[in-house]
């Protein structure tokens, strides 16, 4: 759990199988501090249920890092993605 550059060169994104299904979460959605917590919450309640190894726990860590992280960025950058900055401008549709 990083950022999109750390995430591409060492990340789920890095370890994906090519054709396997992904959900991305950004931190401009207002929701998803919330999300990451949840599911950091559910995987601490597998991990002490004995479901899931130990060694999940730092993973669990770093999604409520993640989640503090976010609710920081969209703070400081509230609006910013809205004024037509884009990686792909090519992309944009121009009517």
């Amino acid at each position: 759990m990083a950022t999109k550059n750390e995430e591409l060169a060492s990340g789920c994104f890095s370890r994906a199988m090519p054709d396997e299904p992904m959900f991305v979460l950004l931190a401009r959605d207002p929701s998803a501090p919330s999300l990451v917590e949840s599911w950091a919450h559910r995987r601490a309640t597998e991990i002490g249920q004995g479901n899931r190894p130990e060694s999940d726990k730092a993973q669990v860590g770093e999604a409520y890092a993640l989640a503090s992280k976010m609710r920081a960025w969209r703070a400081n950058n509230d609006g910013t993605w809205r004024k037509g900055t884009t990686l792909f401008p090519e992309l944009e549709d121009k009517t």
